[in-house]
This record gives C-alpha cells, sequence and structure tokens, in this order.
C-alpha cells in the first residue's frame, strides 16, 4: 500500500465479478473445446451445488421424483464388469443431467460389433469435447480426472459413440448426452443457468453469517478507552484480549465488569444492525428466484413451511407435487429414459423401459402428529 501522511485512514475496496455463461473457445494448441474460465465451468456447477444448501435441496428432489423407484424389469440387472446396475448408472446420469444439463456414457462394445456389451456412468464434468470436424460432427471426446492439472492428469482420447466405427482400438466410446442449447454445440448447460447469480449470492450469503457469528465482536460495539493512548504491543494485547473474551457464538450473553477513575471511563456504545430488513427482503428474493429456476412452484416441496402447522399444509404438498412432477420432472424422465432405451436395445434387451414411481406417504393423526397407526394417504404419479 503506497505511504499515506499521518493520521489518514486508508481503505481498500474488493470487486466480485457477477457469474456469466461459460465462453466455449477453440485454442489452436489443444485438441479440446475450453469450457468456461480455465476450462473449469463444470468445477464452478459442482461448488454451486455443494455451497447452496437450497439449490442442492431443489436438484435432489427433481432427481428423486425423475428416478422414482427404480427402473421396472432390468432396473437390477447388471450392466457392466463393476457390478453396476442399470438402476445405479441410471441414477448417476440423472444427477450428472440435473447438475450440469448433461450426462455421459462409457459405451463398450462386443468384438463383433454388433453388439453393446457394457456400459459405465462417467461424471460429464471430467469430459471435454473435440473439436467439430467439416461435417460438423464431433469425433473425439477427452477424459481428465483433473481438469486443472492435466499435466499430472493427462487427458485420455475416446472415440465418439458411433454404431459404424466400434471395433478394436474405438470399441470403447463416450456416448455425450445434452439437451439443445443455440450457445454452443459442445456442452450442455444446466437449466437453471439463469439463476447462477442467485445461487451464487445464497451460498455467500450463509458464510457472511456465519464470519458475522465467528467474528461477533466487531459490527455490534465500539469500544472507546479513555484512559490515554497506549503503545502499538499494548494495543495488540487489549484487542486479543477482547476479541478472545467476547467474540464468537460460544461468548454470546458475557459481560464487562469495568473499574476506572472519574473521567476515564471506558465508553461502549452498541452499534445497532441497520440491516435486518435488508438481509431478510434479500434472502425472500433468493429464495424466490431459485425455486423459480427449478420450477418448483410450493417451498413446502423442499421442507421450506410457512407458519401454519403439517396438517393444514397437507394438500397443498400433494397438489403441487402432482404439478411439480407433471410438468417438470416426469417431462424429463421420459426423455432419458427414451436414451436409455436406446442404449438397452443395443445391449439386447428387448422389453420397454419403464420406472417405478414414487409416491408421498402421510402417517398423521388429526392434529397432525405422525402415527403409524392411522391410515396412510398417498399420491401416487403414475398416470
Amino acid at each position: 500500500m503506497r505511504n499515506l501522511p499521518e493520521n489518514m485512514y486508508a481503505v481498500k475496496g474488493n470487486q466480485f465479478a457477477a457469474l456469466e455463461l461459460p465462453k466455449i473457445k477453440e485454442l489452436n494448441n489443444k485438441e479440446w473445446i475450453y469450457f468456461g474460465k480455465k476450462n473449469l465451468y463444470p468445477a464452478k456447477l459442482v461448488d454451486l451445488y455443494n455451497s447452496s444448501a437450497m439449490h442442492r435441496t431443489a436438484i435432489d428432489a427433481k432427481v428423486a421424483a425423475i428416478t422414482g423407484e427404480g427402473i421396472k424389469v432390468y432396473g437390477s440387472t447388471l450392466v457392466n464388469s463393476k457390478g453396476e446396475t442399470l438402476d445405479q448408472v441410471f441414477d448417476k446420469c440423472a444427477d450428472d443431467h440435473q447438475i450440469f444439463g448433461a450426462y455421459a456414457l462409457n459405451v463398450i462394445w462386443n468384438r463383433g460389433g454388433d453388439r453393446i456389451a457394457e456400459i459405465y456412468h462417467v461424471p460429464v464434468n471430467k469430459i471435454r469435447s473435440g473439436k467439430l470436424d467439416e461435417e460438423d460432427n464431433i469425433n473425439e471426446y477427452y477424459y481428465s480426472s483433473d481438469w486443472s492439472n492435466t499435466r499430472k492428469y493427462k487427458p485420455v482420447t475416446y472415440r465418439a459413440f458411433d454404431m459404424n466405427d466400434n471395433r478394436g482400438d474405438n470399441a470403447s466410446q463416450i456416448l455425450y448426452i445434452k439437451g439443445y442449447n443455440p450457445e454452443t454445440d459442445y456442452y450442455g448447460l444446466p437449466s437453471y443457468v439463469a439463476a447462477l447469480n442467485d445461487i451464487e449470492l445464497d451460498s455467500r450469503i450463509s458464510r457472511f453469517h456465519n464470519a458475522n457469528i465467528s467474528n461477533g465482536l466487531a459490527p455490534s460495539l465500539a469500544i472507546n478507552f479513555r484512559n490515554g493512548i497506549p503503545t502499538d504491543d499494548e494495543k495488540q494485547m487489549i484487542y486479543r484480549e477482547i476479541e478472545d473474551t467476547f467474540s464468537g457464538e460460544n461468548n454470546a450473553g458475557r459481560f464487562f465488569l469495568l473499574f476506572s477513575e472519574p473521567g476515564k471511563e471506558a465508553e461502549i456504545t452498541p452499534i445497532e444492525s441497520a440491516n435486518d430488513d435488508y438481509y431478510t427482503t434479500l434472502e425472500e428474493r433468493v429464495t424466490s428466484r431459485i425455486l423459480t429456476a427449478h420450477r418448483i412452484t410450493s417451498p413446502l416441496l423442499l421442507g421450506i413451511r410457512d407458519g401454519s402447522g403439517l396438517g393444514s399444509n397437507k394438500d397443498e404438498i400433494l397438489t403441487a407435487y402432482s404439478h411439480f412432477f407433471s410438468t417438470v420432472c416426469e417431462p424429463i424422465q421420459k426423455k432419458l429414459v427414451k436414451q436409455f432405451q436406446t442404449i438397452t436395445t443395443l445391449m439386447g434387451y428387448e422389453m420397454k423401459l419403464e420406472i417405478e414411481q414414487s409416491t408421498i406417504d402421510f402417517d398423521m393423526t388429526i392434529d397432525g402428529t405422525v402415527d403409524s397407526q392411522e391410515t396412510k394417504e398417498e399420491i401416487n404419479t403414475e398416470e
């Protein structure tokens, strides 16, 4: 910091950039297409999933509705040498689809190239696309377990899914499935992409309040000692003693005991928070926009309740879930099942894939308390 005149104060500000859509670009010295800043946009999506409680709960609720109770008939069938079932692979792909807007499978053909022998889920955040050829086809995909360190974790090349070029070295292929987006021919984008700033804000608000509690003394009191100016070392010692004694959640409720001569009393001024209403309003806004991004019409579906009891909200939950499933989750479920149907047909499965739909169960007494002996009411999402 530059030198300032004596008795002048210096304030240094930080700039926080808003999240933007990832820039997808082709570099001449790389075989793969860069996905966002430093080629790490999927890692940011993982960070948001792990740091915003509401966002994660919304995704998990959608995935639970999409996967239901599993795939009928073939769900328990083993589909690879790791011993994974079709249900397990489908569930992982549904997770990726909701977090990243895409999912990937490692498809392994038999020697004759006329049947798929095995399928493996591949974390789609670890996949990068090759470049389009002259006919706008992607012929290769690249896998690295850590794209932030490709020197150590060198990308491995896989043939893109191709039913006609699937023998020998090309028998192990990557099938990358994404929804249509006019922004890019290469990568999928999640359905909630328009709310990324609000999801980031939800995460930051949580960290802010956590820091506020951990450093609880700073925003609540101003202490002015009027018995002279101590040395720098004495200032640091006084500061540390006050901080250790009164800051943090474990020191809440403690009191000052002061001894002083007349006219030299310490002056303690409470600092009233002017931001309580602001943060309440901000939290309501963030909640509304995250729910809107995930097309969740009732916060009750995520366990966010208003002042009334569960008994009075039961009908709303049933109605909201029925609407949520039929307008949001069922279309996604049908799309994923149709895509998996193509794969399982090539594996030799003849029957149509269907999902065993989930139910919502209510076991409660008339006053809203849980009682397993009472009549169970449920909503079944099957048509």
